[in-house]
């Protein structure tokens, strides 16, 4: 008997003594796997370094953070000579006032063509900066090549291995820098199983389409998207209205392209082109951002039909550009592909964002969009219907149907990404806009080992919420019903319908009428 009893309390002492350190092994498991120091490479101009005259001994950067009083000294005289412009039909009045604003405010910012800075002006050596404990930022000089910035970015993460002992990291590219990010898993693929999870957020990998078409030669503007542009900044519904009813009429099209686009196309290719031509085509970094569609045209574009010349003037930063062109920007899903299958436990996500109107200056801007970058291109390969429009009733999702991958609103179809189980969407949150919520989000997926099925408060579809801006919440499907028309609503129904005579008017008069001919 006493042997059994002493068998007993031997056993009941070993529980508690596990029991007792328990807590403290499972929290050092979660600590040691799990939590690993964050780095991330901002957009464009966010974490750039300081770029600053070298007489400056405030040492105000000419890039990020903007001269707010350089930047807005002539804006309002602008916006006088666009309605002269447009009212007397003479668009140098434009030209000469949009090329001499932008050379004075950004004309230093420019590289010689051997890829120095202009006399006077200095940059800040790139690196790494610690933001708060695990939080780490690198900051890069914005004008160059996303590859060059890449091996800069090499020894930002050597230095933070250093500083930290970590095993791992966590690696967060968001819009442009992601750019960066991507050009760092080509250039450094041995070293990418020091990290646990790649994060891109709206990448601009894939390019810009109204980058690519304003480069190219092309430039438009768009009725509806004047009309969304308009909707965003007026907080006015019936002037908001009022313009889009004229757009449905065809009545805005029809006044947009008769007077303003041709002497904005002209003031455009004349001033902003010259512009481009002489500041943006100096910096590696102009071209990186053009979809591929457009990329070639926009080379002759800005630098000439010789632009493959090896004597060109700036053959070092076309070389730069066609570089990061052919070898990252094209051949991104792959590197990404790779990087997962060549890394055990190294893990690709995307955080999309949607809903936004375009940029309406090209004819892409009814694409599904975040204000900067179609959605179809920063989720590396959604399916998605157009702005503000939905997919057919009878549509069906392409792949995985053992899953669902559909957008409650039946505008995206996820499951044609490269990573449809680790690819986010967030609906009205601008292209570099972030609220208090979207940082935690960022942070969950980096350090928990989740997909768009883990979370049922974190699925694939999020929204910002209505009722609080700064915090998200899931897309959930929603039965339209039917509602009451308020007099006002009649009464623009009304005028929706009374405004197609005139139009069919207004399109006979100028049907066979040149508006290409300007004073």
């Amino acid at each position: 008997m006493k042997g059994v009893l002493k068998k007993v309390t031997a056993l009941f002492l070993a529980c508690l003594m596990l029991l007792s350190v328990m807590p403290m092994a499972l929290a050092a498991a979660v600590e040691s796997e799990e939590i690993y120091p964050e780095l991330t490479v901002k957009g464009f101009g966010a974490s750039s370094v300081k770029i600053y005259y070298e007489d400056d001994p405030e040492q105000k950067s000419l890039f990020y953070p903007f001269d707010k009083d350089r930047l807005l000294e002539n804006v309002e005289k602008i916006d006088e000579y666009i309605f002269e412009a447009v009212k007397n039909q003479e668009p140098n009045i434009l030209r000469s006032v949009i090329y001499d604003y932008c050379m004075e405010t950004f004309g230093m910012l420019a590289y010689k063509p051997d890829g120095s800075n202009m006399d006077g002006v200095v940059t800040e050596e790139p690196g790494l900066r610690k933001k708060r404990d695990g939080i780490y930022e690198f900051y890069y000089d914005c004008r160059e090549s996303p590859v060059v910035s890449a091996h800069q970015l090499q020894t930002a993460i050597d230095q933070l291995f250093a500083e930290t002992g970590a095993e791992k990291i966590e690696l967060v590219g968001s819009s442009f820098g992601a750019n960066i990010v991507t050009a760092y898993m080509h250039e450094y693929p041995q070293n990418l199983h020091k990290i646990d999870t790649v994060l891109l957020c709206a990448p601009s990998v894939g390019g810009m389409n109204f980058l690519g078409e304003l480069l190219s030669g092309n430039f438009d503007i768009s009725a509806k998207g004047l009309c969304d542009i308009i909707d965003r900044l007026s907080e006015e519904e019936a002037f908001t209205e009022f313009f889009y009813i004229l757009e449905e009429t065809g009545v805005l099209e029809v006044l947009l392209q008769a007077l303003a686009v041709p002497v904005l196309k002209m003031a455009v290719y004349e001033g902003v082109v010259d512009v481009a031509r002489e500041l943006l085509a100096t910096l590696p970094t102009l071209c990186v951002c053009i979809p591929d569609e457009y990329f070639i045209p926009a080379m002759k574009f800005l630098y000439g039909e010789d632009y493959k010349d090896p004597n060109h003037t700036y053959a070092q930063t076309i070389a730069k550009m066609d570089y990061y062109h052919y070898n990252v920007a094209n051949n991104s899903t792959q590197i990404y592909l790779d990087a997962e299958k060549n890394n055990d436990g190294l893990n690709m996500a995307i955080v999309c964002k949607f809903g936004v109107a375009a940029i309406p200056l090209t004819s892409g801007e009814t694409a599904m969009d975040d204000g900067l970058v179609t959605t179809a291109v920063s989720s590396f390969g959604a399916t998605c219907a157009n702005y503000n429009e939905k997919f057919d009733d009878d549509y069906v999702q392409q792949k995985y149907t053992d899953y669902d991958f559909m957008c409650p609103e039946w505008n995206i179809d996820a499951s044609t990404c490269a990573f449809p189980f680790r690819t986010w969407f967030i609906k009205g949150l601008g292209h570099g806009k972030k609220i208090s919520d979207y940082n935690v989000f960022i942070r969950e997926i980096t350090t928990y080992d989740t997909d768009v099925f883990t979370d049922p408060n974190r699925p694939q579809f999020l929204k910002v919420r209505d009722d609080d801006p700064q915090m998200l919440e899931p897309i959930v499907a929603v039965e339209e019903e039917p509602e009451d028309l308020t007099f006002f609503q009649m009464l623009l129904a009304f005028f929706r319908k009374l405004l197609i005579i005139p139009k069919k008017i207004i399109e006979s008069i100028t049907k066979d009428i040149d508006f290409s001919i300007i004073k």
